[in-house]
């Protein structure tokens, strides 16, 4: 008899509800459940989005209609997905500093489309938990509007992290390009020091 394969993706919806119903540490749980399933995962800006919607997904089924306070259960389930994802961001950042360390210029390709990809990380994230939001019940679907719109672009924790990274990069960038200007004139003075007076 062949053995049912699990699908990772129900499996992680019923870990996240059953985080939710046992009411202990959800923060700590959904962000322990969100990194193994995006480190499982081939890391990219879809993963991200489909880990953190079963998460979420998972999440309502939890809070179902339970006698629970959902604002704090759903606040505290977001706060462990951003938690999850920060951890992310900061691997992703030490990939991008060993890349620039081992020569690759901020202009390299590799380089950019690291730092594109960690742009769109929050966006990613929180449009995740909208898409699943969207399927909750409407007390659920509710309380969810109410905390993702007080959330301004950046306001996550992953948000300000990539944010600052970006910022380091473009001075960086910055640097080097003012570098290689500078360096660029000096030697066209130098180039015109050489030439003999009155030469071509």
């Amino acid at each position: 008899m062949k053995t049912p394969t699990i699908n990772p993706d129900e499996m992680l919806k019923s870990m996240a509800a059953e985080a939710v119903k046992q009411h202990k540490q959800i923060r700590t749980t959904i962000r322990d459940l969100t990194l193994e399933a995006l480190q499982m995962r081939e890391l990219s800006l879809k993963q991200i989005n489909s880990v953190v919607r079963k998460v979420t997904e998972g999440v309502n089924v939890g809070v179902g209609d339970g006698k629970i306070d959902v604002e704090k259960t759903l606040s505290n389930a977001l706060a462990g997905m951003d938690d999850a994802l920060l951890k992310v961001v900061e691997a992703n950042k030490v990939a991008l500093q060993k890349l620039t360390e081992g020569g690759a210029s901020f202009e390299e390709s590799s380089v950019k489309k690291g730092l594109k990809e960690l742009e769109a990380f929050e966006e990613k994230f929180l449009d995740g938990v909208k898409q699943a939001a969207q399927e909750a019940s409407d007390r659920t679907k509710e309380q969810w509007k109410s905390i993702l719109d007080n959330i301004p672009r950046g306001g996550t924790d992953t948000g300000a992290h990539v944010k600052e990274t970006l910022s380091a990069h473009a001075r960086e960038g910055w640097i080097e390009g003012h570098a290689h200007a500078h360096a660029e004139l000096f030697h066209a003075r130098e180039r015109s020091a050489d030439r003999p007076v009155g030469g071509p």
